[in-house]
């Protein structure tokens, strides 16, 4: 068989990962923004923290530079915005509790917290703490209904595409991944939206760095998702072969949402045992993990990372310790030790476009390695693990709005 004659819920989505993309680019616009929260009100905005829990945190990491670094201001224009993707328990309970919210800071501070469900207790915690303190907040949701979207000040719909819907295949239980595509898609956008607001940048910047987004999304042609898919689906087969269910991934900066994402999926897939670390710190602690022949180890890396050339040295490193090692990278010319497996994905022209597809092979790798052992997704059938048991997961957990 090849992968070809192989479907699931999980495939589908990422097969069509790239008109997700395009689909946002056509609903979720800078009108759309406006519409739900005006220009006038982020003026003052200067510091911004972006939440949510599982892959809600990992779309605020993809889409941080999108609100403060250089990436997002083709002008170099100062000052920029203050952001900072944060854990949603470190904002909730911990962001100066000790030292005290300044109330002239807290005015001028903007909570935006990602739940696609709208279920989860802690991103309302989040909203409500900072409407407390007298800042603003904005819930990114696909559940208006929800007393996560009520409780926000401002409550953007993200609308996510069914696209990727077939009967009898995507209705199954499986981890979630056009959601992400299109929560982070969102969030990005609205980072180019706040710095129009603010005049850090002009709208025609802006469109032209949506418009990269779009012609990224566009390089994923099916040729070149195929040969992905085709890739992912040989090195599955040889990790499932080998008995390869502890990971290792590795990565910096805005590539830790790409290699987290993936490594959830792992675990969401068929139940792997995961870490995720970066490279300086994999050379000084992961180096010395025993059996290093059997735990499989994904590396995300591209040449516009500051990090890049250590991330260099720790793939020979793995390699000379005899670790399987998968490397995704937009580095076209970068060679790598020839025994390690590289997944080259289309290199956008701005960096942080990367963080909306460069997940795929990891992706596929979860897909197929979860059809192989024919796991449940999440682990669905252990009574002792199912989502709506009675204990505090999330759904029941209390709020506390800490001053």
């Amino acid at each position: 068989m090849t992968y070809k004659d192989y479907d699931n819920a999980l495939l589908t989505q990422i097969r069509n990962a790239a008109e997700t993309v395009l689909s946002m680019s056509k609903t979720f616009t800078f009108e759309y923004i406006a519409s739900k929260v005006p220009a006038e009100d982020m003026k003052e905005i200067e510091h911004i923290y972006l939440t949510g829990c599982g892959d809600s945190y990992c779309i605020g990491i993809a889409a941080q530079p999108c609100f403060s670094n250089e990436l997002s201001h083709t002008g170099g224009k100062y000052p920029f915005l203050h952001a900072e993707a944060m854990r949603n328990i470190e904002f909730t309970r911990y962001l100066n509790t000790y030292s005290g919210w300044d109330p002239e800071e807290a005015k001028k501070s903007l909570v935006c917290a990602v739940s696609i469900t709208g279920s989860p207790v802690r991103p309302r915690e989040a909203l409500a703490r900072m409407n407390e303190l007298g800042g603003k907040s904005v819930a990114f949701t696909d559940n208006e209904a929800s007393e996560f979207a009520k409780i926000a000040k401002y409550a953007v719909r993200l609308n996510v595409p069914q696209n990727y819907y077939k009967p009898g295949i995507t209705d199954e239980e499986c981890p979630g991944m056009t959601s992400y595509i299109a929560g982070a898609y969102a969030v990005m956008m609205f980072g180019l939206y706040i710095n129009v607001c603010k005049g850090y940048l002009t709208m025609e910047e802006a469109m032209e760095q949506r418009q990269g987004a779009v012609d990224y999304a566009k390089s994923f042609t099916d040729d070149v998702v195929e040969k992905i898919d085709e890739q992912a689906f040989l090195l599955a087969e040889k990790w499932e072969e080998s008995g390869f269910d502890v990971m290792d991934f590795v990565s910096e900066e805005q590539e830790f949402a790409t290699a987290f994402f993936g490594s959830a999926k792992m675990v969401e897939s068929f139940g792997a045992i995961t870490s995720n670390d970066d490279a300086e710190d994999w050379c000084h602690i992961s180096f010395f993990n025993r059996r290093p022949k059997s735990m499989a180890t994904v590396l995300v890396a591209n040449e516009s990372s500051r990090s890049f050339s250590r991330d260099v040295e720790t793939v020979g490193v793995m390699d000379a310790i005899n670790r399987p090692v998968m490397v995704v990278t937009d580095s076209k010319t970068q060679s790598f030790p020839e025994s390690v497996c590289v997944f080259r994905t289309p290199k956008p022209k701005y960096r942080w476009a990367n963080a909306l597809l460069q997940h795929l092979p990891i992706d596929f790798i979860a897909a197929y390695i979860g059809i192989f052992k024919k796991a449940d997704a999440y682990n669905i059938k252990n009574e002792l693990q199912q989502r709506d048991a009675d204990c505090v997961r999330f759904k029941k957990s209390k709020l506390v709005i800490v001053k």
